[in-house]
């Protein structure tokens, strides 16, 4: 059994089924944080990185620090001294917050620029979260 979302992942491209799909979702829920790279490089409240896939805005979020930390610094978004600042929210946050955006974005690109790089829109997010219990319809 795949440990990492990596292997979660891989498996999912090279095999979409739907046990498949659903296993790394499962596993993306199963995590303990999401972690996002601020828009701004600062410290206290702020709002995630945007960036534009096929001219379409999408969150940039990351399913550890070593991801988050690797993009920051090919990216130019780490501070001289190395230092990254980044935003860590349960996936249950996760949802609520992307959910209050999905009007200004497509959806979620996780882990860019490298091997485990995989996106979804809002609408699939949601009905993941559902379908394993993150977001309850009120």
């Amino acid at each position: 059994m795949a440990s990492e979302i990596r292997d979660y992942v891989a498996r999912a491209k090279a095999d979409p089924t739907t046990e498949n799909i659903q296993a790394l979702w499962q596993a993306m829920f199963l995590l303990k944080g999401w972690y996002f790279l601020p828009a701004e490089n600062r410290q206290g409240p702020n709002r995630p990185t945007v960036m534009l896939v096929d001219d379409e805005p999408w969150l940039v979020a990351f399913t550890n620090v070593r991801r988050l930390k690797d993009f920051a610094r090919t990216t130019g978004r780490a501070e001289a001294s190395g230092e990254v600042f980044l935003m860590v929210l349960d996936p249950r946050d996760s949802m609520e917050q992307i959910l209050d955006v999905r009007e200004q974005v497509r959806g979620v690109v996780f882990n860019p620029d490298s091997p485990a790089t995989f996106r979804a829109p809002v609408e699939a997010l949601e009905q993941y979260a559902e379908h394993f219990g993150v977001l309850t319809r009120e």
